[in-house]
């Protein structure tokens, strides 16, 4: 079987996009195979990644408008211990497919039909995106599949090694390459102990001379920082796969012409960190999670016909949110009842103009004047003053 769930014949410069989501891990904690893999301590069940994964997927195939490089195929390899089921809509219609596991076998062929799709012209541009367990040990990065561990003396035979597979990839004709990594990245003591062994690199560092005569673009999307894990809510998209569709849709994009709104790489990097700040703090996180990047080269990645805006609404005083229903009028209208934890209000409108006002019904406090603003990307911040 293949692993595509998408594909579309395109003439001259296409994207191909191959997204993997990882939650059952048979030989780690919590997993229904016999054979245990014990050496990677807190390591076990996850219930994000194949959600994430599907999200980016859809997203994809339903939403992604590159002016110049369409969407031409994308691979999807799951393991959820729920379903593996993906559910899209294609042409108007409703489609639902079964995705193949994301066991090494199955993620080494789509690996390289991926890298022969782009080595049929310089121009594609090549997208990768990886939710799952990671593993580090600077500057090396494994990417835990769903047989990790399934041979405890060999357990990386079911890892990627990431940092020398896009290393690798320089051997593909596509001369554009995003990477999207979705996964923790604290120090791993087995990983140590292997002194720069992370897994199976997939893709060899050939001899064959680079004849486009061009280097490559590359810029890698790390979703937290060296040594710091990434966080989830419980059977929902990833923080950082939340942050990265909000990015995509519009808060990563600059109007490059007028009314022509571009989401481009280095500008979305901004987005994923200003979004991904707060949603560390709306959720109280013990360790505010961060975006990180290698690499940086500049790749337009979407184009946006109305850019969807992330905006920040808030009272100063902060303690005024307790009390304060929040008002946004314009192109869409909405509003926020009192927030007892005194918290700010984010929500998410298309591009324009909008009146923005807090009101309340106790006399503590006086309503806020009425205040208008231009919402543009990336992720503004409203506030109101109150008396």
């Amino acid at each position: 079987m293949d692993a595509t769930v998408y594909t579309k014949k395109v003439n001259g410069p296409a994207t191909h996009a191959i997204v993997i989501g990882v939650g059952r891990y048979p030989h780690l904690a919590g997993g229904k195979s016999k054979i245990k893999f014990t050496s990677e301590p807190g390591t076990g069940q996850l219930e994000s990644p194949p959600e994430s994964a599907r999200a980016i997927a859809r997203w994809l195939i339903e939403s992604y408008r590159h002016p110049v490089k369409p969407l031409a195929s994308v691979a999807l390899l799951l393991s959820d211990d729920k379903s593996q089921k993906f559910e899209f809509t294609n042409a108007g219609k409703k489609r639902v497919v079964d995705a193949l596991p994301a066991v090494m076998p199955e993620v080494k062929k789509a690996v390289r039909e991926w890298h022969n799709k782009g080595s049929k012209n310089a121009d594609h541009l090549l997208l990768f995106f990886f939710c799952g367990h990671g593993i580090a040990a600077l500057p090396d990065l494994g990417l835990l599949l769903e047989d990790f561990g399934a041979v405890p003396t060999a357990a990386l035979e079911g890892s990627i090694h990431f940092r020398l597979l896009r290393q690798n990839m320089d051997t593909c004709a596509a001369r554009e390459q995003c990477y999207f990594i979705d996964a923790c990245r604290v120090a791993s003591d087995y990983l140590i102990k292997n002194n720069g062994h992370a897994g199976q690199t997939i893709i060899d560092k050939t001899l064959d001379f680079n004849a486009t005569g061009r280097v490559r673009q590359v810029h890698t999307f790390y979703s937290t920082l060296a040594d710091a894990p990434a966080y989830a809510k419980p059977g929902k998209p990833s923080l950082f796969t939340e942050a990265l569709l909000e990015g995509l849709n519009g808060a990563g994009c600059e109007e490059a012409k007028p009314g022509q709104w571009q989401v481009e790489s280095v500008l979305l990097h901004r987005a994923l960190s200003k979004l991904l700040l707060d949603a560390s703090d709306r959720l109280e996180l013990p360790e505010r999670q961060l975006s990180a990047a290698d690499d940086n080269a500049s790749v337009m990645l979407n184009a946006v016909a109305t850019p969807r805006i992330p905006v920040k609404v808030g009272c100063d005083p902060a303690e005024a949110n307790a009390a304060a229903t929040l008002v946004c009028d314009g192109v869409e209208k909405s509003k926020r009842a009192p927030d007892k934890k005194q918290k700010t209000w984010k929500l998410t409108v298309p591009i324009g103009e909008y009146n923005f006002a807090a009101q309340f019904k106790t006399a503590k406090y006086k309503a806020a004047q009425i205040t208008k603003h231009a919402i543009r990307p990336t992720f503004p911040y409203i506030e109101l003053k109150v008396k």
